[in-house]
This record gives structure tokens, C-alpha cells and sequence, in this order.
């Protein structure tokens, strides 16, 4: 980026003859430069500091704004030597700068170590990415895991609170689960786990959580959701695991789920992401207990019913 076309052209040149750089864009001023980053996604800004109009200190404020540039190095080009001004050019978010007039070999080194920061920050971005999805992720379903349902749960009990908007929590249990891994095997069993797991994330919106809360027990978080819309929800997804077919060792497995919803108003009387669990239990319990393949939601009379510890 330089409002001279020959220093454009000397940097262009310059990068493109190094031989490993060969996508290399031009922009006269910042605001071009932003369009041209915002389509082309660079790896780097080599930018002029002096230019009419938007000039290298702005660009970098302009830059910082957009959290989608803000991580592209920019390494500036300056005839000023100036403490204070490199100073402030490193304040304002700049990677580097190359003196005025620039030697080529300098500018070319500058650029390859800032291209090698910057690939290395993405592999441990990707890496952490990938490490954090390992620690709440089950590997069977690749569902969220119960650790971070829980940690989910609590932070959705106290916008309840906060925001005043409802929140739901269905659990559903696979039918008769002991039986398919008895008599047709755990392999298959842990197919009709991930079929179903599949079906239930499917069925449900972006905002919501679906989590393996414990062997073939399911748990969705639905947010903002209330009783009308849970119930709905929860007959909707038990009759998409009721149609449900898994093929396995050239067999057919059918299975079912019984489904237990409680429901956290505002104003309510739920307090606790613990409190939650135990009515949606109950009403699993209860799903269970009147015959399977049904839903049941939480209501005080089934605080008189026992549940299997």
C-alpha cells in the first residue's frame, strides 16, 4: 500500500522476485486496502506511513476495528526515525517497519519471519481449537460431553434469573439400550448411540446444547424455550428416533426413547442447574416406568414418586 505507483511497483517487484511470494495486491491508500483485505484474506500489509488521505497510522486504527483483519501483520515502511514515531506506530498495532529507502534482502527477511509468526500463531490457534474441542467433546457421539453440559447448564440457570427468559432441559434415555448391546453386540449398540445422537442435534436450533449426559442418556439445554415449546420439541425428536433405522452386520435396528422434560421459568421456583436435573430425571423416570417411547414433563406430583437411585 503507497500512493506512488514506482514505490508500489519496487515493493511488488521486490517481493515477487524472492519466488515464494507470489500473490501480491496493491492498494493507493488504507480505505482501498481494507476493501482489498476484506476480499483477497492477505497474510500480510506492507504499508507506506506518509499518504493523502488515509495514511499508515489510520489504516492500523481502522484495521484494529475489523476483528476479521485484526490479526494480519502489518510491517510499515518509513523514511521517519523518530523514536517517538515508532513508538506509536507499534502502539497503534504495526508488526515491524523497513527504513526508507529499503534494501531488498531486509525487506524480503522481514516479511518471510512475519509470514512464519503468523502461520505459526494459526497452527496453535488450530491446535487449541482442537484441544479444547477434545475436552468437551464425547468421542463416541462427538456430542458435548458432560462436563461442559454442566458447565453450560449453570451459566443458562442464571440468565433465567438475570434475563428473565425460560429455560428447558430434556433428557432422553434409548429404550431397552442393555438389550441391543447384549444380543446384538456393543459395536452395534455404540451405531444406534451415534444414530440417535445424530437425530436429536439435528432436530434442534444452533443456540440449543445437546450433550451425552451418561451411557444412552441425552441431555438438550433449550434455550429460551418454555413448557408449550419443550413438549412440542421433545414429541417432535422422540418420533424422529422412533422412525429411525440403523443398518447393522446386514440387519435393521429400530429403537425408541423416552423423554423427560423440566422446565426453569422466570420468577420460577427452580434455582439450581441441579434442582433442573433431578425434575427432568423424574420425569424420565416416569416416561420409563408408563411404558417408554413417550414424553413425560415434570410436575409436582411426580416429586411423590420415587426414582431408581
Amino acid at each position: 500500500m503507497d500512493d506512488s505507483a514506482p514505490a508500489r511497483a519496487a515493493v511488488v517487484e521486490t517481493l515477487k522476485q524472492a519466488g515464494d511470494l507470489d500473490d501480491v495486491y496493491e492498494a493507493e491508500e488504507g480505505l482501498s486496502a481494507l476493501r482489498i483485505m476484506a476480499e483477497k484474506k492477505p497474510d500480510l500489509v506492507v504499508c507506506d506511513l506518509v499518504m493523502p488521505g488515509c495514511d499508515g497510522l489510520q489504516f492500523l486504527r481502522l484495521k484494529a476495528a475489523k476483528p476479521e483483519l485484526a490479526t494480519v501483520p502489518v510491517l510499515i515502511l518509513t523514511a521517519d526515525a523518530e523514536l517517538e514515531k515508532k513508538v506509536e506506530l507499534f502502539e497503534r498495532g504495526a508488526s515491524d517497519y523497513v527504513r526508507k529507502p529499503f534494501d531488498p534482502r531486509e525487506l524480503v527477511a522481514r516479511v518471510r519471519v512475519h509470514l512464519r509468526l503468523k502461520l505459526l500463531t494459526e497452527d496453535l490457534e488450530a491446535a487449541n481449537e482442537k484441544l479444547y474441542k477434545l475436552s468437551c467433546t464425547d468421542p463416541l457421539t462427538d456430542l458435548f460431553n458432560r462436563r461442559h453440559f454442566n458447565n453450560v447448564l449453570d451459566v443458562e440457570i442464571a440468565r433465567v434469573v438475570r434475563y428473565g427468559m425460560p429455560l428447558s432441559l430434556v433428557l432422553a434415555d434409548v429404550d431397552h439400550f442393555k438389550r441391543v448391546n447384549d444380543e446384538l453386540g456393543h459395536l452395534t449398540g455404540d451405531d444406534v448411540l451415534r444414530e440417535v445422537s445424530h437425530v436429536l442435534t439435528k432436530g434442534v436450533r444452533k443456540a440449543d446444547i445437546v450433550a451425552r449426559y451418561g451411557g444412552e442418556e441425552i441431555a438438550l439445554v433449550l434455550t429460551n424455550t418454555g413448557t408449550a415449546g419443550a413438549f412440542v420439541l421433545a414429541e417432535r425428536l422422540r418420533a424422529a428416533v422412533e422412525d429411525l433405522s440403523v443398518a447393522a452386520g446386514g440387519a435393521i435396528v429400530r429403537v425408541t426413547a423416552s423423554f423427560g422434560v423440566a422446565v426453569a421459568e422466570p420468577k420460577g421456583d427452580v434455582t439450581s442447574a441441579a434442582m433442573l436435573i433431578r425434575r427432568a430425571d423424574k420425569a424420565l423416570y416416569a416416561a420409563k416406568r408408563h411404558g417408554r417411547n413417550q414424553v413425560v414433563m415434570w410436575g409436582p406430583e411426580l416429586d411423590r414418586t420415587s426414582s431408581p437411585g
